[in-house]
Order: structure tokens, then C-alpha cells, then sequence
């Protein structure tokens, strides 16, 4: 094309000569126009190469005629240069929206800048017509032009607008894949249709017509995999594990023939999420139009894909935290890491009120010792798994285990108004569970009834995330963790299987005087007692489920002998602890405190406060 035309609009005389001048004195033909309607007449006329227009034309504005010509298919290779002469956020705005090749601001002093950057843009669209056949538009109707980039406009303006409601509604892929093929079909007139999802796992929808033969649907998808492996590369393409969608009724047989085939998008230098593959039975079916608005589609709704599949893909590694570390850590400290709240508030410890479960299983050592390794493994793994559910449900957390003992803590990270409550209903639940472990699978030494001991103890440890830069453990520590050991060690010396604190025993006293207490259970102060490695007494009773485990005279008879054991009287002591203990002889804690008025009337402790110091853990 021997064509070296520009033309220049501009509504003032003086700023027309100006810049044709210069940007003739390149070599090239000047036309010239006065306002924009005149000016797209002259384009559909002459062909000119370059436009510079003024933003600021009568009849049609520069930025309007940018738009037209870029919307217009016979036209939109000219290349369009918008001027000013001022800057506003108005002026930015319309010049990021009119399509234009370059926005030039102009001043007195540029015009041999501008001139250069016209022969720039000549030299550019000569390229773009030396690779392609040239003819000038049979179209001489401006009228015409207008409405097509009108409705280019409007069409940009719908799919864009179903996408923002779409958007806005859902980031579920499945329902905005359904959209985008409602959206097509309202696009085209299909016979069948593929989109193809870049998922971690490939996502294939398809959708056909009713009259489509079973060969002809195979065979497209066939195609459909060639052309999204041509177009979107990956390390590997399991089509077998591929989830698939097909929506249409198959025939067996079928007269019709898919006769046009496309595959969008048709821009190889983008990366696109996802291909989309339509195809009918009539020949040559694919205008010029109908690719160009099927590219439009595919640009606009791939930016709703990625952000499905960011979406899914966060969804997905947090499903995958959450599985990996559930059982481990509390729930709160997943949500706060996967919340990215992990900085120095989660470091730093503080005091907080905290019921503290310790249980064991007795003997196990011995157990351990008869069985094999991966049988002892099996069973603790069992058993963990009924124990955490249990201290799970009433609100606790597993703090960790400790070989075959469970720590767990009501209060930290999640704090209810009663922890220690809670705390004393799980350690019940946990010991009538007993009942449904099934030991079959163990060796068990001889004489031996499978059993556990529980120490429940309220109070306010340091809570926080301690350890290194590389690993930290969400716990607490201080002397109520270690009370609440002790507690756990004198159940074998107690025979009580749960033993609580006296500020459990209050919290769950609180509770019950304050709520409808539904749950039954029997509470017996068995001892003051001055812990391993502690000074302060710690009053310790015993809790169980069992309401009707001693009689009436029994507990007078205990609850009397305490009273003189603890101010010192070990004589009157002795004598209702041993009516207790010959009552009920399988009591250990009566039996117990019989033997130790005995000794304490020979060898009377000095400085007596009513508890006695235990060495043992």
C-alpha cells in the first residue's frame, strides 16, 4: 500500500497548520479536518495512516472518535493520536478509556516531538498492512460505523457487567463456568461447547445440543484436549482424573456433522486459566465479529476464573492445615496462623484462668513390656482417639501427649465462664468410657483390670507459644501444671480414679448453684495435702459418677474423722476413720488415714496445719 496520508483535526486554524506542518516537513500528505464527524468521513475516504486529533473536537469529541474507529473492524488499524493541552482527572479518565494508540500533551514547544511520535505510529500501522491484504472500506455510510461501535460498545459493556454480578454473587467455579455458558450461548448458536479449567486437578464442562451423535461429542473432546495442551502447558495432563461435566443427551447416530471448529482464546501471547472450544454443524460459521466478541468473553470472564481457583486453592490448604494439625493444636491457634496473627501477640505468654487434665494409664510400663512395639502403638493411637473426642466435646484441647499419659487444657485458648466444670465433666466421661475400650488386642499382666487415673486442678498458669525460631508449642507451664501431675500420682495412693482440686470443686459448685445442674455426681473431701516440692496445703477430693458409691454413715464417719485429723486431734481421728474403713474395707483413702493417725500419735508432727506432706509424685 503506497499510502503515506495523516490527518490532523483540530477545531483551532493555527494549532491545524502547526502540527501538519511539522509532521509534513517528515514526508508525509497532510489532510486536514476541522471537527470529528468531518474527520471520520475523510478516514473512511482517504485511509490515512495516523489521526492527530484534538480531545476536545465539535460534533464529535477526539477521545468519542478514538472509540469508533477502534470499535470499527474496517478502520481500527489507523492509528490514533488524542492531544491536550491540560491535565485534569477527568481528562485521564477518558483518555485511559478511549482506545487510543497515544495520548500526547501538547504545548508550543513539542511539536517536532509529536511529528516524530506520528511517524512512529505511520511507520507501525505500514507493517501491520504489509502482512495482510489491503482494501478500502466499501462501506461510505460514517452513520454506520457509529452504530457498529456502538454496538461493540454495548455488548462490551453487558459481558462485563454480567461479570461484575457474577463476581459479586460467587466464587464457586462450577456456577461461574454455568454463567459463562449461559453467556456464550447468548453469543453464539453452538452445537457443542468445551471450557477447560487449569485446575491442580483439570475441570471439563461440556455442553451440546440434543441432536449431536455420540462420535461426533467424543471426537470434539478429542480435539479439546489437543488444542488445551497446544495452548496451556503443564508437567503432566491425567485426563483420566480430569473432573468432568456434560450436559446433553447424546445420540447414537446422527446425520449432522460438526463442520466448524474454534478455539478461544486466540491470543497465544496471554496465560489464560482456561480454553474454551465451540464448534457447530454449519460451514465457515466463525465471523470476524463473533471470534472478536468470543475473545472479549474469554478475557473478561478469565479474570473471574483465577480468582475461583485462588479461591479454591486457599480453601484447600487450609482444609489440608486444618486436617494435618487439629489433632495437635488448639483450634483458635489455627485460625489465628492461618489468619496470619502469628507475630509477637501470639509469642508473648500471659496468666489466664486454666483447668488443667492429666490422665494416665496404670501400669502401663508392664503392659508396654509384654506386647510388641507397633501392637502398643496401635492401641494408643485407639485410645487417644476416644479420650480427645471426649475432652473435645465439653470444650477442651489436647495440650499434648505424653507417652501414654494425655494433657489437656479448658480455658486456653478458647475460655468458657466454666472451665473447671467442664473439665471435671470430661475426666467422668473419660472414666465411663473405660468400659468400651477394647483391650482384646493387648497381653495383658496377670490380675490386671485396665484403668486410668485423673488429676483435675483450676488455676492460672502462663499460657503463650513457647520455644525456638524454628519450633514453638502453644502450652502452659508453672506450679499448677505441676499440682495438677501431683493430683494425677495420688489417685494410686487415694484409690480414687479422679482426683480434683478444691478450686474445681468450687467452680463447679458456681456453676451448679447457677445453671440447672443435669449432670449427676458425687464429691468427697479426701485430704489437705502439701504437694511434692510445694508448701501450700491443697485441699483434694474425689469425684465420680457413682452418686450411691458410699452410705450416708460412712460418709458421716470420714467426713467427721477429717475434721479431727485436720485441727490436730489424731485420737478421735482414728476412731471414726477406722468405723469409715471397717465399713468399707476396699476404701484406700480411710485405710490410709487410719495407718497415718497411728504413726502421727506416736510421732506427733511439729507445727501442724492440717495437711500433710507428700514426697511421692
Amino acid at each position: 500500500m503506497n499510502n503515506n496520508k495523516v490527518l490532523v483535526s483540530f477545531d483551532s486554524n493555527t494549532m491545524r497548520l502547526m502540527v501538519g506542518t511539522k509532521i509534513q516537513d517528515r514526508g508525509y500528505e497532510i489532510l486536514y479536518a476541522s471537527d470529528g464527524l468531518e474527520a471520520l468521513r475523510i478516514i473512511y475516504e482517504e485511509r490515512p495512516l495516523a489521526l492527530v486529533a484534538y480531545y476536545d473536537l465539535p460534533t464529535i469529541s477526539g477521545f468519542s472518535l478514538s472509540r469508533i474507529i477502534k470499535n470499527s473492524q474496517s478502520i481500527k488499524d489507523t492509528s490514533v493520536i488524542v492531544c491536550t493541552t491540560e491535565t485534569s482527572s477527568v481528562l485521564d479518565f477518558w483518555a485511559h478509556n478511549s482506545h487510543s494508540d497515544v495520548v500526547f500533551m501538547l504545548d508550543e514547544h513539542n511539536g517536532d516531538e509529536l511529528a516524530l511520535k506520528t511517524d512512529e505510529e505511520c511507520k507501525k500501522v505500514l507493517e501491520i498492512y504489509s502482512k495482510k491484504d489491503f482494501t478500502f472500506p466499501n462501506e461510505k455510510d460514517v452513520l454506520k460505523s457509529i452504530v457498529e461501535a456502538y454496538e461493540q460498545e454495548l455488548f462490551r459493556l453487558c459481558i462485563i457487567q454480567d461479570a461484575f454480578y457474577t463476581s459479586g454473587e460467587t466464587l464457586d467455579l462450577n456456577k461461574i463456568i454455568e454463567s459463562m455458558i449461559v453467556q456464550i450461548a447468548s453469543v453464539y448458536n453452538y452445537d457443542a461447547l468445551g471450557i477447560i479449567v487449569n485446575d491442580e486437578k483439570i475441570k471439563e464442562f461440556y455442553s451440546h445440543t440434543p441432536d449431536i451423535s455420540e462420535k461426533d461429542i467424543d471426537d470434539f473432546i478429542q480435539i479439546c484436549h489437543s488444542d488445551f495442551i497446544s495452548n496451556i502447558k503443564r508437567k503432566e495432563y491425567n485426563w483420566q482424573n480430569a473432573i468432568t461435566s456434560i450436559k446433553g443427551k447424546r445420540q447414537k447416530l446422527s446425520t449432522e456433522k460438526i463442520r466448524s471448529y474454534e478455539c478461544f482464546p486466540r491470543d497465544k501471547t496471554k496465560v489464560f486459566p482456561f480454553t474454551i472450544h465451540v464448534a457447530t454443524h454449519k460451514q465457515e460459521a466463525f465471523y470476524t465479529r463473533t471470534i472478536n466478541r468470543i475473545d472479549f468473553f474469554a478475557e473478561v470472564y478469565s479474570i473471574l476464573i483465577e480468582k475461583a481457583l485462588q479461591f479454591n486453592q486457599t480453601i484447600s490448604k487450609e482444609k489440608k492445615i486444618r486436617n494435618a494439625f487439629e489433632r495437635f493444636v488448639p483450634e483458635k491457634i489455627i485460625d489465628n496462623i492461618l489468619q496470619g496473627d502469628n507475630g509477637l501477640s501470639a509469642s508473648i505468654g500471659e496468666k489466664r484462668m486454666v483447668a488443667i487434665l492429666i490422665a494416665d494409664i496404670r501400669s502401663f510400663t508392664t503392659i508396654s513390656e509384654i506386647n510388641q512395639p507397633e501392637d502398643i502403638v496401635e492401641f494408643l493411637n485407639y485410645y487417644f482417639t476416644i479420650m480427645g473426642a471426649i475432652i473435645k466435646k465439653h470444650g477442651g484441647t489436647i495440650d499434648k501427649f505424653m507417652g501414654d499419659a494425655i494433657m489437656a487444657l479448658f480455658g486456653a485458648p478458647e475460655s468458657y465462664e466454666d472451665n473447671g466444670n467442664r473439665a471435671a465433666k470430661a475426666a467422668m466421661e473419660m472414666m465411663n468410657a473405660l468400659s468400651s475400650i477394647d483391650i482384646s488386642k493387648l497381653k495383658m499382666p496377670k490380675n490386671y483390670n485396665f484403668g486410668i487415673g485423673i488429676g483435675v486442678h483450676y488455676g492460672q498458669p502462663i499460657v503463650g507459644s513457647i520455644g525456638s525460631q524454628e519450633k514453638k508449642e502453644y502450652t502452659v507451664i508453672g506450679d499448677d501444671v505441676n499440682i495438677t501431675s501431683r493430683l494425677e500420682g495420688l489417685t494410686k495412693l487415694y484409690g480414687s480414679p479422679i482426683i480434683i482440686s478444691g478450686s474445681v470443686k468450687k467452680d463447679i459448685e458456681n456453676f451448679s448453684a447457677t445453671h440447672v445442674n443435669l449432670d449427676n455426681y458425687f464429691l468427697r473431701h479426701l485430704d489437705n495435702v502439701k504437694v511434692k516440692g510445694k508448701s501450700k496445703p491443697v485441699a483434694i477430693y474425689e469425684l465420680s459418677s457413682e452418686i450411691n458409691k458410699f452410705s450416708e454413715n460412712f460418709l458421716e464417719n470420714y467426713k467427721k474423722a477429717l475434721n479431727q485429723y485436720s485441727i490436730g486431734n489424731f485420737s478421735n481421728a482414728l476412731e471414726y476413720f477406722t468405723k469409715a474403713n471397717n465399713e468399707y474395707p476396699k476404701d484406700k483413702a480411710s485405710k490410709l488415714l487410719k495407718e497415718r493417725c497411728k504413726e502421727f500419735l506416736l510421732n506427733k508432727p511439729q507445727d501442724w496445719d492440717g495437711a500433710v506432706t507428700l514426697n511421692t509424685k
